[in-house]
């Protein structure tokens, strides 16, 4: 066992982490950077492949101006990033294909229409009800808390065809089931991503909104921070015990281990169930749960479902169909285009159970159906990734709350506002600002570095 020392201990190298460590750094603290896996990033991953001239982002991707938190991040990194075409969407039924903007509806029946209208509506009228930094003090919080997302559209939702559409914005934003999810979480969660109509088949700002991407995969930010700080950063040593004592902290890991006066855990809830932490997080932190997500990517000669000037997003939902939702993922630079779908909820429990040419297979098919071309049936290449399987991770995109959880023991509040003892929390669950964003992260990283900044310790 080597022995180290500093003076904060950072666990977990993702963005979230390593944006606390670069802010301390530049602060003349001394950090140290543990990771569990071998490699940075965490929940940004980009697959490379030398062979073939592509590269994917199999993980978090997109970040647009308003993320303020995280543009700063980019912008004094140096990263590079370019603009996404406009799009247009497609809409994939057992009754056919609809084509259509961002500003109208699969569906000519104004009954349906207004089915739809009211219930986003109603989400965004509730949701901005909830304070965003104390959600936890919503005249109706314990109700809501109470209540999951399929209780909320057995209220309110009038027609199936709606009905779907809600389900489907449910997986999609928390990749889990509406059963799964407790309503407040969620409509705090719909407040910080920008409302009811955000992720839905229907969203206007979107035709004008700007979205942006990385220039050599999100990743790739990770790993020029990692860079930054050097030696400072360790991998494949996975944290087994934090313990707190009267001049600092220990931190033991599986060959390394390290005396500090302050640790930021960085890392996702479920995985704080894999330390021994003294003193312990509230119990109830423990049953935040990880989303079930597959991120799956198709590459092909030819774009055979749009052109350069606009790209497409797929939105998938008749009987025997995987895959929730898909989006034009060419990248520029790669030799090929390329288009990337996700399998969520339940529907991963499916997945798992098939093997990686049925999943290729089930995606090409759904192209298929969706933009009418044979040549969906014959990709160059596909790629996959179950972020289930991520031992030190646990699922994805970010973890959701099951009912009574998020009004117990104010586990936001606590971790905020009163961190346990040395140990301070970052991680974009921890966040009240972008929660499950690539926004959170960095916004949570800030956050633990300045209360580490703060405190008597140092």
């Amino acid at each position: 066992m080597t022995e180290h020392s500093c003076d904060v201990v950072v666990v977990g190298a993702g963005l979230s982490g390593l944006t606390a460590a670069r802010l301390l750094h530049e602060q003349d603290i001394s950090v140290a950077v543990v990771e569990a896996s071998g490699r940075v990033g965490g929940r940004a991953l980009t697959l490379e492949n030398a062979e073939t001239g592509v590269a994917s982002d199999q993980g978090a991707s997109l970040c647009v101006p308003a993320q303020t938190t995280l543009w700063q991040l980019l912008k004094d990194v140096g990263m590079e990033v370019w603009q996404l075409a406009p799009a247009q969407s497609v809409y994939v039924t057992e009754d056919g294909v609809w084509r259509f903007t961002p500003t109208s509806l699969p569906t000519w029946n104004p009954l349906v229409r207004l089915d739809h209208y009211n219930v986003f509506s109603t989400m965004d009228k509730l949701a901005n009800q909830i304070p965003p930094e104390e959600p936890w003090e919503a005249s109706s919080a314990q109700e809501w808390d109470s209540s999951t997302m399929e209780d909320f559209f057995n209220r309110t939702v009038w027609f199936k065809s709606v009905r779907r559409i809600a389900d489907a914005f449910v997986r999609v934003l928390a990749c889990a089931e509406p059963e799964d999810v407790s309503m407040l979480w969620f409509l705090w969660l719909v407040r910080q991503t920008g409302g009811g109509r955000w992720a839905t088949l229907v969203n206007p700002a979107a035709a004008g909104a700007g979205q942006f991407r990385v220039r050599g995969g999100m990743q790739h930010l990770c790993k020029v921070m990692a860079e930054q700080l050097g030696d400072k950063v360790t991998l494949n040593c996975p944290i087994n015990k934090v313990e707190s004592m009267e001049d600092g902290v220990l931190v033991t890991g599986s060959t390394d281990s390290w005396k500090a006066k302050a640790v930021v855990l960085a890392v996702p809830p479920p995985c704080y169930s894999k330390m021994s932490l003294s003193p312990p997080l509230p119990e109830s932190v423990h049953h935040i749960t990880m989303g079930h997500v597959y991120r799956c990517t198709l590459y092909y000669r030819n774009n055979f479902w749009g052109n350069r000037d606009e790209s497409v997003v797929l939105h998938a939902d008749y009987p025997g169909c995987l895959f929730v939702n898909g989006f034009d993922d060419t990248v520029p630079g790669n030799k090929y285009p390329a288009f990337t779908g996700t399998i969520a909820g339940r529907k991963v429990t499916e997945a798992t159970q098939m093997t990686r040419e049925q999943r290729k297979d089930a995606f090409c098919r759904c192209l298929a159906k969706a933009f009418s071309s044979e040549e969906a049936l014959q990709p160059l290449d596909y790629v996959e990734k179950n972020w289930n399987e991520e031992e030190f991770i646990g699922g994805g995109f970010w973890a959701y709350y099951p009912p009574a959880v998020l009004t117990s023991n104010n586990i936001l509040g606590r971790c905020r506002y009163d961190p346990a003892g040395r140990v301070f929390l970052a991680g974009t669950e921890s966040a009240t600002q972008g929660y499950g964003l690539l926004e959170g992260a960095v916004w949570a990283g800030k956050r633990a570095a300045q209360q580490v900044r703060s405190t008597q310790y140092l």
